[in-house]
């Protein structure tokens, strides 16, 4: 019997266990389930007598990678898309295959995002906001305009992106992306029109969304040049990562606005992301900023992606320590080879 350390909040536990049985796993792999809380990182105990380790949220640093490879651990399932929290570079060193889950809440993050979108242009969690202090006014909040003829700017085409799109279209909106990996044709077929750079999208878009990984290129990708190339009226929407965003310069953005009435900077933004989740400092004057809408990290989540999530992970960990092969969704898994680290 195989034995898979299942690390996750509680939530997930009997969802893990009901879908090993889904998979016809049961027979062949057990869990061990140990309660974490988010970013919090497994102990020598926790372990123990595993094959492959399933992860929520742990900060995968050098050390726990090494702490891996001492327990025999050659599998790291993380139950994300994107890889920030892990270091990738220490485990391909300590030759252990990382896995992630492309895909699996790419629906949601799209509808979030359009959500986002739509709230602020209908003034909605400002117009609630404002019932609850006791006033009652129509005219609430800040000036929008109807979604039809305005041009929504994805930064990068990736799964989720993709998916906004024919959302954004749908309300009568154009598209245009920045994409550096994506053609002028690939772009085209799905209706969008391509900006050669940056600065091209930022100038002519009237809403703008992130979707890019965080990468030391896209690091503070949004800093106080891109926000002045933006238009005053902008709306900037944010459900990629936080840190892609200088938060002092997306501030300052918004403080122009309000102090120009309306002349420079950007009109408001809808955060999904935010720097300092992994410890709870946050940027306490960007999320309580009138102009800020800001939701704790909560796009991915539905019933369905919770499942997928799950499932991915599961499947990925079997598939190294049952079938002994590279799991479908491998992320480092080239890397391994180049390295000769390998672990099959």
């Amino acid at each position: 019997m195989h034995q898979i350390l299942f690390f996750s909040d509680k939530e997930f536990h009997e969802r893990a266990e009901h879908m090993l049985e889904k998979l016809g796993l049961a027979n062949e792999v057990s869990l061990k389930i140990v309660a974490s809380k988010q970013y919090a990182a497994p102990t020598p105990e926790d372990l123990n007598g595993c094959e492959a380790f399933i992860s929520e949220s742990a900060l995968i640093t050098a050390e726990v990678a090494e702490n891996l490879r001492q327990a025999g651990i050659r599998c790291c399932s993380v139950m994300s898309i994107g890889m920030n929290h892990v270091d990738v570079d220490a485990c391909t060193k300590n030759g252990i295959i990382v896995t992630n889950c492309p895909g699996y809440c790419a629906e949601e993050v799209a509808l979030h995002t359009v959500a986002l979108m739509l709230d602020l242009m209908r003034n909605i969690s400002m117009g609630y906001q404002s019932v609850l202090e006791g006033n009652w006014n129509p005219r609430v909040g800040i000036p929008t305009h109807r979604p039809a003829g305005q041009t929504l700017g994805l930064v990068f085409f990736g799964r989720i992106a993709q998916q906004v799109a024919p959302l954004a279209q749908a309300l009568g909106m154009n598209v245009v992306v920045w994409a550096p990996t994506k053609s002028k044709e690939e772009l085209a077929a799905a209706g969008c029109k391509q900006a050669e750079t940056l600065e091209e999208l930022l100038i002519q878009s009237d809403v703008v969304s992130l979707h890019c990984p965080l990468i030391p290129e896209t690091k503070n990708l949004m800093g106080e040049k891109e926000f002045e190339l933006m238009k005053p009226h902008a709306l900037f929407i944010n459900t990629a990562r936080g840190e892609c965003v200088d938060e002092d310069a997306l501030l300052n953005a918004l403080n122009t606005s309000i102090a120009s009435n309306g002349e420079k900077g950007i009109l408001a933004c809808g955060l999904d992301t935010v720097c300092g989740e992994s410890n709870h400092s946050f940027n306490r004057k960007l999320i309580e900023h009138p102009r800020s809408l800001v939701t704790p990290h909560l796009a991915y989540n539905s019933e369905e992606a919770v499942d997928a999530l799950v499932r991915m992970t599961i499947e990925a960990a079997a598939q190294f320590v049952v079938e002994h092969r590279i799991p479908d969704n491998a992320y480092n898994a080239e890397d391994l080879i180049k390295a000769g680290t390998l672990p099959l």
